[in-house]
């Protein structure tokens, strides 16, 4: 089992193959496109057959078919977090289980810091939480940033089922930039970023988001709104284009910083055909001890 699937009540990774990965989500058996699972199915492994189905190749513009649909509400665990699951109009479900190996570290980093405040975490990109939820188990006060009302929306609810309604999470609906860029000229800075971009999308007003041509501007901006003293910042990258590219640029912009630096590949292993599915790259940089 990989690190990242460990500890999680409700989710496993059971397979790969052929472009797709098959997974159970709350007993239900789920089959969905997955272009790193760039192999043929496991031979000689008996695969069990799917309830929910995405018809599609891509992340988006497919459709869902249900033979036995997802209970109501479906919910995965990880630790003593709760997130709600469910099918959303592209393929995904509301959670990337192989993001539990950053979460980890955030929590880690956070608990074991002597910071003499409850550390101001910003989680850019929010999505549903998953790392605004860890960084608020563990004491710190987050603002989570999202374009979509709808995460947003989702992410506190994900917080009030992990009993962290009463927390100090500060929910946003923005660009990213753009929030940056207002923050930095009102003056607010955070002690640690947290940044999961899309490697192409579109912004609220129909613009087109590559991530390649942004990342310059985009660490420069967020950089502008760390504290004196900084805690940890955390890049997410999903194409083999970007990592390298990123991490040169990461690297030349924190450097001067001190600190140390790692890139971690995240992933997700098989519990039937025991296959490493790779899922992206994090680069990590935490302040010195």
């Amino acid at each position: 089992m990989s690190l990242a699937q460990q500890g999680f009540e409700g989710y496993e990774l059971l397979a790969t193959g052929e472009s797709q990965r098959l997974e159970r989500w709350c007993d239900r058996v789920i089959l969905r496109p997955e272009t790193a699972a760039a192999w043929p199915w496991p031979g000689g492994v008996p695969l069990p057959h799917w309830d929910g189905l995405y018809r599609g190749t891509k992340a988006s513009g497919g459709s869902w078919e249900w033979k036995t649909p997802l209970p109501a509400p479906c919910t995965v665990r990880h630790g003593k977090l709760s997130f709600l699951i469910r099918p959303t109009a592209s393929k995904h479900l509301g959670l990337f289980p192989e993001q539990a190996e950053n979460w980890d570290w955030i929590r880690n980093t956070i608990l074991t810091a002597n910071h003499p405040t409850a550390p101001k975490i910003l989680n850019l990109f929010g999505y549903t939480g998953g790392a605004t939820l860890t960084a608020a188990a563990a004491g710190a006060a987050v603002t989570h940033v999202d374009s979509s009302r709808g995460m947003v929306a989702w992410c506190a609810d994900n917080a009030r089922l992990s009993g962290l309604g009463k927390t100090a999470i500060r929910y946003i609906v923005e660009d990213a930039m753009t929030f940056l860029r207002r923050e930095a000229r009102r003056g607010n800075r955070y002690d640690a970023l947290v940044m999961d971009p899309p490697s192409y999308g579109r912004g609220r007003g129909g613009e087109l988001w590559k991530l390649k041509e942004h990342l310059p501007s985009l660490l420069e901006d967020a950089l502008g709104v760390l504290s004196k003293n900084p805690l940890f910042f955390l890049l997410n990258t999903y194409s083999e284009e970007l990592d390298d590219h990123a991490g040169g640029l990461f690297s030349m912009r924190l450097k001067a910083t001190g600190g140390s630096m790692e890139r971690v590949d995240l992933g997700l292993t098989g519990l039937l055909d025991r296959r490493r599915l790779p899922l992206g790259k994090a680069h990590r940089w935490r302040a010195a001890a």
